[in-house]
C-alpha cells in the first residue's frame, strides 16, 4: 500500500477516500469516473467517495460543458485546516471527558508491545516535563527523541542521560556507558528508560524489531528506576576518573567487577 494513503487512514480517512485524494492530487481536474478507473475505486462506490471528500472539504467540484470534474484542496491547505479542526476538537473532548474521571490510579502498569508506541510515549513524557529527565538508552532512540529532549533543555529542564556507545552529541549533562560492546554481546537487547520528574517511568527492551515495555506512575517501580539510573551514573563518574586503575584491577572491560556472583577479595 502507498504509504501517504497508509497515512492518510491513520488520521481517519478511509482507503477509498484517501486514493481519490491522491489520486485527484496527482492528476486533476478529473471526472468521477475517472477517479474510479486511476484509483481502483469500484464505480458504483467512487461518487459517495467524492461526495464525502467534498464534505470534508477535500475536494470541489466544477463545471466542464456537460461533465462534472473535480479538483483536490491543495495539500497545505489540507493539513492546516485538519490540524486546525483536530486541535478544536481534542480540546473539546478533552474538557468533556473530565467530567468522567476520577484521578489516575498510579499503581497499574501500561504494557507496550511496539516500537513506534514507544517513541510516542517517550516523546509525550518529554513535551510535558516540569523539572527533571533521567534517560539511559542507544544511539537508535537518540537519533529518534533528539528534537523531543532539545525542546525540554530549552525549557530549562535539567537532563542527564547515560548513552551506549561512542558520541560526540551534546545534550544535557551526558555520560557515555564504557562496555557497550559487552553488554550488547550478552543480552543481544537495546534498553531504554526515561524517568520524568520522578513521577513516571517508561522502560523496556528493544530486541531486533520486538519491543518490550512498560510505563508506570507506580511510586516503587519509579523509584527503582530512578535508583538503577543513578547509581550507572554514579559509576560513569567513577570510571570516568580512575579508568587506568579500575582496568588494572577488574580487567580491560571490567569482567571481574560485573562478575556478581564471585569476588577474589570478599571472602563469603
Amino acid at each position: 500500500m502507498d504509504p501517504a494513503i497508509s497515512r492518510l487512514k491513520q488520521i481517519g480517512l478511509s482507503e477509498y477516500e484517501a486514493k481519490a485524494y491522491t489520486t485527484l492530487l496527482r492528476d486533476n481536474p478529473l471526472t468521477a469516473y475517472e477517479i474510479a478507473k486511476k484509483s481502483g475505486i469500484p464505480s458504483s462506490k467512487v461518487y459517495e467517495v467524492v461526495q464525502r471528500l467534498e464534505s470534508k472539504h477535500m475536494a470541489q467540484s466544477i463545471h466542464r460543458e456537460r461533465s462534472k470534474m473535480y479538483i483536490p484542496m491543495s495539500v497545505d491547505d489540507f493539513i492546516d485546516i485538519f490540524k486546525r479542526t483536530m486541535e478544536d476538537s481534542l480540546v473539546e473532548v478533552k474538557a468533556e471527558l473530565k467530567e468522567f474521571t476520577s484521578g489516575t490510579d498510579a499503581s497499574y502498569t501500561w504494557h507496550i508491545k511496539d516500537y513506534e508506541s514507544l517513541i510516542l510515549k517517550a516523546k509525550r513524557m518529554l513535551d510535558t516535563c516540569l523539572g527533571t529527565v533521567l534517560l539511559s538508552l542507544w544511539p537508535a532512540e537518540v537519533n529518534v527523541l533528539e528534537k523531543s529532549i532539545r525542546d525540554a533543555e530549552t525549557r530549562g529542564i535539567k537532563i542527564a542521560l547515560v548513552h551506549y556507545g561512542a558520541t560526540n552529541i551534546k545534550l544535557g549533562q551526558l555520560y557515555r556507558h564504557p562496555v557497550e560492546d559487552t553488554i550488547y554481546a550478552q543480552k543481544g537487547v537495546r534498553s531504554f528508560t526515561l524517568l520524568a520528574d520522578s513521577k513516571e517511568v517508561l522502560t523496556g527492551n528493544i530486541i531486533g524489531t520486538r519491543t518490550e515495555a512498560m510505563w508506570s506512575m507506580n511510586h516503587s517501580f519509579v523509584m527503582m528506576a530512578e535508583d538503577y539510573i543513578r547509581h550507572d551514573i554514579y559509576a560513569m563518574k567513577i570510571v570516568e576518573r580512575f579508568d587506568p586503575l579500575l582496568k588494572e584491577k577488574f580487567g580491560s572491560r571490567y569482567e571481574k567487577l560485573r562478575d556478581v556472583y564471585s569476588d577474589e577479595e570478599i571472602v563469603p
